[in-house]
């Protein structure tokens, strides 16, 4: 056991000996050595790509879908749980309702409703085709989600009722509550629109480019970020005006993450991986060898991940210093996410879905 007074510093070079020696290590199909720290618990290929983000249920069950058109359940040690296999591509991402249940959408056009083992609860035909947004779930229990027919959707789960905020273009961005009290979703119209929690229109933002699944993200003040295909990072209000702007030379799909000390991490397609000040400045980039599409996470421990098309995992201290770099079975386009026994779940696009544990005495260390 690591003693709660190692110095920060120590804890990470720690790591980074873990990371470095795992990304070096050649997969033989079987779990690698155990270290210390990290070990590969399970690694499980499906049949097609993932563009699909992995969630965790509240019982730490991994979810997600795959473009051989089905939906995997997982335990958080990476044990198949199940399968179900829809109509279409499952782009989306998986969402975790109030109710336990889990929501997600397919190409097929309808929404699926599951236990977090798998067991299939019901399915509804949408009418509003293909679904590749996640779906969030307002205080009124109304579902909400993007469509590529019918713009922003919100659905009454209770008597199946939807209501259509329509659009020129598709609603692709992933929508998201800013200060509990505010929905916020990005479109290829290139505007960002915002609604009450009484699913009323507030206002839009232009930007210049799509907004492609970048989710946006609180801030404070009622200040939220979000990326756009114009290159730009925006950092915008609720009461419809842009505060900031940070131009990258690349697309960013990925959706910001703030840190506990306010900064914002981003990915962008010109491979950069960018750490901002709270105002929107540059604080430090960091370069990869290919373009980031995923959206960046935190750890227990304020380390950041985030993984690239050049198929590594990046792992940062919050100031932006590279811990290590952990090399996967192919490019990641989705976020990994971390479950609570320090699991970081990373799914690939040639189909693969890795289960990696960190020792719980390393995210301990403060």
């Amino acid at each position: 056991m690591i003693r709660k007074n190692i110095s920060f510093s120590f804890k990470y070079k720690l790591l980074y000996l873990c990371i470095f020696v795992l990304s070096y290590s050649a997969y033989s199909g079987e779990p690698l050595p155990t270290s210390n720290f990290i070990q590969v618990l399970k690694v499980f290929k499906t049949d097609k790509a993932i563009f699909s983000s992995p969630v965790a249920s509240f019982n730490d069950n991994v979810i997600v879908g795959s473009h051989d058109k089905c939906v995997y359940f997982f335990s958080k040690t990476g044990d198949l749980l199940q399968k179900y296999e829809t109509d279409g591509w499952v782009h989306a991402s998986p969402s975790i309702l109030s109710d336990s249940s889990i929501a997600i959408g397919s190409y097929d056009g309808h929404i699926y409703f599951f236990s977090e083992t798998g067991k299939l609860k019901s399915k509804i035909k949408m009418g509003c085709g293909s679904l590749f947004t996640s779906i969030i779930e307002l205080p009124s229990k109304i579902l909400v989600f993007g469509s590529n027919k019918k713009g922003i959707v919100f659905f009454n789960k209770k008597d199946s009722t939807q209501r259509n905020f329509n659009l020129r273009k598709w609603a692709h961005g992933n929508p998201n509550l800013i200060d509990k009290d505010k929905l916020v979703i990005g479109s290829n119209d290139k505007h960002l629109y915002i609604f009450d929690m009484d699913e009323k229109f507030l206002s839009k933002i232009k930007t210049k480019g799509w907004i492609m699944h970048s989710a946006p993200t609180s801030l404070s003040q009622n200040n939220f970020a979000v990326g756009s295909y114009d290159k730009s990072l925006y950092i915008c209000n609720t009461n419809g005006n842009t505060v900031a702007t940070f131009k990258t030379k690349g697309r960013i799909h990925s959706s910001p993450l703030k840190l506990k000390d306010s900064k914002i991490v981003f990915g962008s397609f010109d491979r950069f991986v960018y750490f901002l000040k709270p105002d929107g400045s540059l604080f430090k980039k960091f370069k990869t060898d290919k373009k980031i599409v995923s959206s960046p996470i935190s750890l227990s421990d304020g380390t950041v991940v985030i993984g690239s098309y050049d198929k590594y995992l990046y792992f940062f201290s919050p100031q932006g210093e590279l811990i290590g770099k952990y090399k996967t079975n192919g490019k990641i386009f989705s976020t990994p996410i971390v479950l609570s026994n320090n699991t970081i779940v990373v799914c690939t696009v040639n189909g693969y879905v890795e289960f990696l544990k960190i020792n719980s005495s390393l995210a301990s260390v403060e």
